[in-house]
């Protein structure tokens, strides 16, 4: 699936303001060494390091000497931490004609110390004679790193308001007999509700019983605040504790199942969601998952990571594992990021991402006092955000014909919650 980055928003924007940021130098203290042999072949090569956006300038030349076609070459030197991988380039046609490269592909490294024949995958490509590995995460020289996240987040601010937000589910887990939780992230609108798979209004405050408390299947769900974090009320009080556990082992960003040591409380629900994290001390740091089984043991899988504007991200053994059995759907508040995020994944849809870089094209356009021209770009935003919610709801009932062909259809909101079955 093709995913946007902060930084691509950020590069668009200084690419378009003709102002760009910092870019990563030529790797430092680069050696090639060979093993398997001699042979009067000789070997010229050139070193880049890589960020998302970009190729760094190589480093200087260096030349071995006889080596075999057979041998392993072992690649040495030091890079930023900001660079995402290492290319290699090589030639044995002589000096300043390396045309094919070895790409070492690592985030954070530091330091590195490879290896790599020419059987490995080499592919055509020619090093490159200026550094455009960009760090948006650093200043142009008119506009700040701040700035622009600044922008970025009144963007999705702007576009949440007039779009009414994104379409996503949530959930919390309940303490038996406890009435009030917090939400994770921040809602517009919740528009269906389910606890333990059974699903609840959304009412007003008076609906709730309270000269005691009452447990039992949830029924009603009422908002107490509304603010920087959102408190929601139900009632009946929850007649059980969600399950819990631990991570048995950890899991990467990109995992699809999990195993787990079961704790105090046993998961109930077969599917559904899941929190990875420490909930409700730190919402802000948890992970939803979706999973759409149990598999063998205690394991949820498979798994559909970063649910409710969470991040995907990698989780130690020992993490604490939740069931979510308050099932939430609505219409949700963007992310705001942070500098230092331009490595991070939007988590947008596609025509959120294209009205965002309308937004920062009239923001500058606007810093640049070009009154006609931020006019006509925050015309052109406002039109985007109005076309995203005119097509914001992607799935919905549709009509059917009855008497034509056979097999059962579901009418939804005929005859309950569930919709009515009719057999043609």
């Amino acid at each position: 699936m093709q995913t946007s980055l902060v930084g691509d928003l950020i590069q668009g924007m200084r690419e378009m303001a003709t102002d760009p940021c910092s870019s990563l130098p030529a790797p430092t203290n680069v050696a090639v060494s060979v093993s398997g042999g001699t042979s009067t072949t000789n070997f010229w090569f050139m070193v880049t390091q890589l960020t998302p956006w970009g190729e760094s300038a190589p480093c200087a030349e260096i030349s071995v000497s006889n080596a075999l076609l057979t041998g392993t070459f072992t690649v040495t030197g030091n890079c930023s931490f900001a660079s995402t991988g290492i290319k290699v380039y090589v030639t044995m046609a002589g000096a300043d004609q390396e045309d094919r490269y070895y790409l070492y592909s690592q985030s954070g490294i530091g330091a590195f110390n490879f290896t790599f024949s020419l059987s490995s995958t080499l592919v055509v490509g020619f090093p490159p004679s200026r550094s455009s590995a960009w760090l948006p995460d650093t200043d142009g020289n008119a506009l700040s790193a701040s700035s622009i996240y600044r922008w970025i987040n009144e963007g999705l601010d702007a576009c949440s308001v007039i779009t009414d937000g994104i379409r996503d589910v949530t959930g919390v887990p309940t303490t038996g007999g406890t009435a009030q939780y917090q939400l994770i992230g921040n809602w517009r609108k919740l528009s269906d509700g389910f606890y333990d798979g059974y699903p609840f209004a959304f009412g007003g405050k008076q609906d709730v019983f309270r000269h005691s408390n009452v447990t039992g299947i949830t029924g009603a769900m009422v908002m107490n605040q509304d603010s920087q974090v959102q408190q929601v009320e139900i009632w009946p009080q929850a007649s059980r504790t969600s399950g819990v556990g631990t991570l048995t082992t950890g899991i990467s960003a990109t995992a699809t199942t999990l195993t787990y040591t079961p704790g105090s409380t046993s998961f109930v629900l077969g599917f559904g969601l899941a929190l990875l994290g420490p909930y409700p001390a730190d919402p802000s740091a948890c992970e939803i998952v979706y999973y759409s089984g149990t598999g063998t043991g205690s394991q949820l899988t498979p798994l559909n990571r970063g649910m409710g504007g969470t991040i995907p991200q990698a989780w130690p053994a020992g993490t604490a594992v939740t069931e979510l059995n308050i099932y939430l759907t609505g219409t949700r508040i963007p992310n705001h990021y942070t500098v230092g995020q331009s490595a991070v994944v939007l988590q947008l849809p596609p025509a959120w991402i294209d009205a965002i870089r309308t937004y920062l094209e009239y923001r500058f356009k606007d810093a640049e006092q070009d009154d006609k021209g931020s006019a006509q770009k925050l015309q052109e935003f406002e039109r985007k955000c109005g076309n995203i919610k005119a097509l914001r709801q992607t799935m919905g009932p549709r009509q059917i014909q009855i008497g034509q062909g056979s097999g059962v259809q579901t009418v939804v909101g005929a005859g309950g919650y569930f919709g009515g079955v009719i057999q043609t």
